[in-house]
């Protein structure tokens, strides 16, 4: 009886995992996006910060947008902002954390008097 219990308790379990989506953790790593705009994105991570500094000789403004969704769906943006950065200067901005199948995205785009990755640096600190 016991074994039969142990056999039928191990078949749940192994249906549950076989059907569940896999948990897969990615730490926020900072890329090249469209060409022209930064991408800092991330999957079943903790909170961290990106640092977006401005390389360039002018002053810099460009827009942040924040996206979250369930992992390899269509997300919906939560935040946006504008921002402008002097030369040599630079901003920290937070990003949330991400739970298991859950992808945050940070998009770092618009910006004048260039394009993003032409002007500005973005990395997690």
């Amino acid at each position: 009886m016991k074994l039969r219990l142990i056999w039928i308790f191990a078949s749940v379990l192994l249906i549950v995992l076989a059907f569940s989506p896999p948990v897969f953790a990615t730490a926020t790593q900072c890329g090249i996006h469209k060409g022209n705009e930064w991408r800092c994105a991330k999957d079943n991570y903790q909170a961290d910060t990106i640092r977006i500094g401005n390389e360039s000789t002018r002053r810099v403004s460009f827009k942040v947008g924040v996206w979250t969704s369930t992992c390899g769906k269509k997300g919906s943006e939560i935040s946006n902002g504008s921002f402008s950065l002097d030369p040599g200067v630079p901003l920290a901005l937070p990003l949330m954390e991400a739970r298991a199948n859950q992808c945050v995205e940070m998009f770092i785009y618009d910006c004048s008097p260039d394009v993003c990755t032409k002007v500005l640096s973005a990395h997690t600190l």
